[in-house]
This record gives C-alpha cells, structure tokens and sequence, in this order.
C-alpha cells in the first residue's frame, strides 16, 4: 500500500494515528482528537471541526437562508454608479468581469442555471489512485464517515474525480457518440471537433514541417486581410488561395470559433507595404512530412487539409477514438476549450457539490472493495461508512464495568466528545492512571465497532437489539446500504 507522503497528495504530514495512540495523554490538553483528513491537507474545511460540520447540505443551505433573512433587516442602500460611467458602459464591465470568470468555471447566475440546457449526463467517481490513499487513510483512523461527507471531500478537487460521459438520453439515441482526443485525452461532442483539435494542438507529433520555394502571386492587390489576434496577414480576397488559407488558418488557430464570425472579424489592409510582405511571403510554402511514415503513404503533403485527410486515412487509432460514452481524468477539465461541452460538465459538477446524491451512490460499490462497511443509523437515517464493522450489542454481552460504563454514558447522552465521557466515567479527582484506563477501553469499544466516532469527534454507541425484531430492523438498513448502487 502507498504511504500517504509517497502518493503526492499529503505532502508533509504525519502518519495516520490509531486511537490509541492519538489519544495516549488523558490531559484536557492532549484529549482524543478525530483524524479528519483535513490534518493530512486532503479535505475542505468543513471537514476540519463541528463548527461547519457538512453532511447533506442541509445545513449549510438553512445558514445561507438565515444571513439572507439577516440582511433583509437591514437597511438597502442606493446604488451608485460611478462618475464617468453611463448605463451601457457599466454593464459592459460587469459583463466583462463575468466573462473572465467564466474561463474559471461554471459561472452562470441561479436563473441562467434553471434555463441552462445540458448537452451530456455526468457521472463523477474518484480517481483509483487517489481514492486508494483516501480510503488507507480513513480506514487507519477508525473514524465513522457520513457517505454524503465521502462524496463532497471527493468532489471538492477536480483532480480527485474521474468523470464519464455520455450523450443526452443515450438510452433513447444508441448510435450518439462522443469523441476524444488521444494525444492528451480531452473529451469533445464530435470527431470534427476533436480533429481539429490535434490539429491546432498536436500537429508536431505527427509531421515535420518544411518550407519550399514556389512562385509568387502576380496582379494587382489592392488590399490584404489580416487576423487581428494571431497578426498574421492571410492574402489578397482576390488571390485563388485565399478561401484555402482562411480554412487552414482557423483549422490550426481558432477551432472552436465558428467560421464565420472568425471572416468576419477580419481587418482589411490597404498599406502596400503590407501587400508587398504579403507578396514576398507567398514565394514560400509549408508543406507536412508525416513522421513514422509507412510503405504506400505519401512522402509530402502540400496543405494542411491534405495533412488533416492523412491523419484520417493513416494515423485514425492515434488521432481520434469515438465511443458512446468517454471517461477522462477530472484534472483535464481545467483544459477543455470553452463551450457547450465543458459547461455541462461544470453545471453537473455544481449541482453535485450542492446536494451529492448520485456521486455517493455510486461510490458505495468502491468503498465496499477498499474494505469499508456501510449502514444507515434507523431505517431512514443518514448513510455511514467505516473501516470497521459496527456491532450491534446483545442484551445478554456482559462488558466490563468501566466499558459499561461508557456505553451507558453514551446511551443517556449520545454526540459527546471523548474527553467528556472520560471525565464523566472516570469521577472526579480521578488519577491519570484511572484515566488512561477509561480511554483504553473507550479505544477497545471503537476499535471493535460498538462505538461509533464521527469525524468531528461525536461518539455515539451503537444499539442495543432487545428485540428480534428490532434485530432484523438493524440487518436490513445494513444490507440496503450494502446492496444500493
């Protein structure tokens, strides 16, 4: 198994500590403290203490709705726009600053959202390799994790997730496809997409590029058209080549722009200056030398449409692949290019960080293959996960008397923290000696499985089944939570 420094992802910290020796001190200083995954730098910061202690979501909404209740007590203010600013201007800029967020993610406003169209269904899981040092270091913990907590502390970071997708009801449309990109693995809604993609991106792995001297333009050209954001000048409108160039220019530079808004945006240059350097440059041409080349293929490709019909024809398999659904690491989607297909997945994302359903479901199967045991606390309670089996206790156990003790502390008072049963059990006046004791056997009752820690150091005891009955009851919500996906 990997050590949680050797994987990457906890860079710096401690090993992961069992109760015992977590807990080893009776002092109020050093009482028992939760391992809970923020201490190893892996988890958000509603995983660091109950003061945001996230479980559904729930939670956290009912406090979003209280400040809002709270500042609708206040006094609104009138808005200013600032001097120099018309109306126009001014939401241009806002506009601006939204665009630039958008680049970061999924950022459109709660109305856009409900209007907001999906153009694929989104499945998150956790990436194998991150997901296996998680799961080490939540096992080693002994702590009891709430599943929706499991799926958040995963969604949290893009690079924790592997994301599937699939065509919008693909049930109903079995031949819809999606594409990917082999050189670097991106995701796209079509194979034209996707080809244009290694084009603009990873032309270089494919050909060796060579310039030749050919004859120069000859006429009259009053004027050049010039693409203001690469500054390169594509030719003269009456010049043969010139629909040809624009094709191979927006092809390698600005795929994901429709052709026609990037004609449109052309400059037209009148400068003869310019003309003449348009000229000179025509007298050269960037002809592709397919690289690995085999028996039967050509030697030379004079354009970059010809160099786009060769990866078709010869190199398919490491260009493109088209399947009905497409997984890929979550990482990649800081990369995707902007559109319909990333906001999708971005809109998913959002919405599963809200109220992560689906992701829990269908993390339980891997929890279940990493060793963990999953139960609901009463038929219709919340969902947990933890390394070790709960036991349910028999009315006929025996325990010893501190243990007892312990068990019927937290019977009277579920959700206490350690050091408070401690000292409940314990008495007062009680030695360390006597302490320590009382912790051990807290620890023994853990370890085994008839107390339950939270991650935010809640302890609760596990029932006691005083009935058949009440027996099957507690079999059944083990098994549901077992056997869902």
């Amino acid at each position: 198994m990997p050590t949680l420094a050797k994987a990457g992802i906890f860079p710096n910290s401690p090993t992961a500590m069992s109760p015992d020796s977590a807990e080893s001190n009776p002092s109020e200083k050093d009482s028992p403290k939760p391992l809970d995954l923020s201490f190893l730098g892996l988890g958000p910061s509603w995983v660091s203490g109950p003061a945001e202690n996230v479980s559904s979501g729930r939670r956290e909404n009912r406090d979003r709705g209280h400040r809002r209740n709270h500042h609708q007590d206040e006094p609104r203010r009138p808005l200013r726009r600032p001097e120099g600013k018309t109306g126009s201007s001014d939401r241009q800029d806002r506009n601006h600053g939204r665009g630039n967020s958008r680049e970061e993610g999924f950022s459109h406003s709660p109305r856009q959202e409900e209007n907001f169209a999906p153009v694929v269904s989104v499945g998150f899981f956790p990436d194998d390799a991150k997901f296996e040092v998680l799961g080490e270091a939540m096992k080693k913990s002994l702590i009891t994790y709430e599943l929706f907590s499991i799926a958040l502390l995963i969604l949290d970071k893009e690079d924790r997730l592997s994301i599937l997708i699939k065509p919008i009801q693909a049930d109903k449309n079995p031949e819809a496809t999606l594409s990917l990109s082999v050189p670097d693995g991106l995701p796209f809604l079509t194979e034209a997409e996707a080809i244009n993609h290694v084009m603009s991106r990873h032309l270089d792995k494919f050909f060796d590029t060579v310039e030749v001297e050919v004859e120069a333009p000859k006429g009259v050209f009053s004027m050049v058209a010039k693409c203001p954001k690469s500054g390169m000048i594509l030719g003269a409108p009456t010049h043969h080549h010139y629909q040809k160039n624009l094709r191979e220019h927006h092809a390698r530079y600005f795929p994901n722009v429709p052709f026609e808004r990037f004609k449109a945006g052309l400059e037209m240059v009148r400068d003869q200056e310019t003309i003449d350097q348009w000229i000179k440059s025509m007298s050269k041409r960037t002809e592709y030398v397919p690289k690995d080349r085999k028996e039967g293929e050509p030697e030379r490709l004079e354009s970059i449409d010809a160099a786009r019909g060769f990866l078709l024809a010869f190199r398919r398999d490491a260009t493109v692949i088209t399947r009905p659904q497409v997984r890929f690491p979550g990482r990649l989607l800081a990369e995707m290019p902007p559109g319909p297909l990333r906001d999708s997945i971005r809109y998913a994302l959002e919405r599963q960080r809200r109220f992560p359903l689906d992701t829990a479901n269908g993390i339980r199967g891997r929890l279940r293959k990493e060793g963990f045991h999953l139960y609901k606390k009463g038929s219709k309670g919340i969902t947990y996960a933890c390394g070790v089996r709960r036991k349910c206790r028999d009315p006929k156990s025996t325990f010893s008397d501190s243990m007892q003790k312990i068990l019927d502390c937290l019977d009277k008072t579920s959700g206490q923290q350690s050091k408070d049963v401690v000292a409940h059990v314990s008495g007062e006046g009680a030695d360390d000696a006597a302490k320590s004791k009382v912790l051990a056997d807290l620890n023994f009752l853990i370890t085994e499985g008839y107390i339950a820690k939270l991650h935010d150091g809640r302890l609760f005891a596990q029932p006691v089944l005083s009935s058949q009955a009440k027996a099957k009851e507690e079999a059944e919500n083990e098994d549901t939570a077992e056997e869902t996906n």
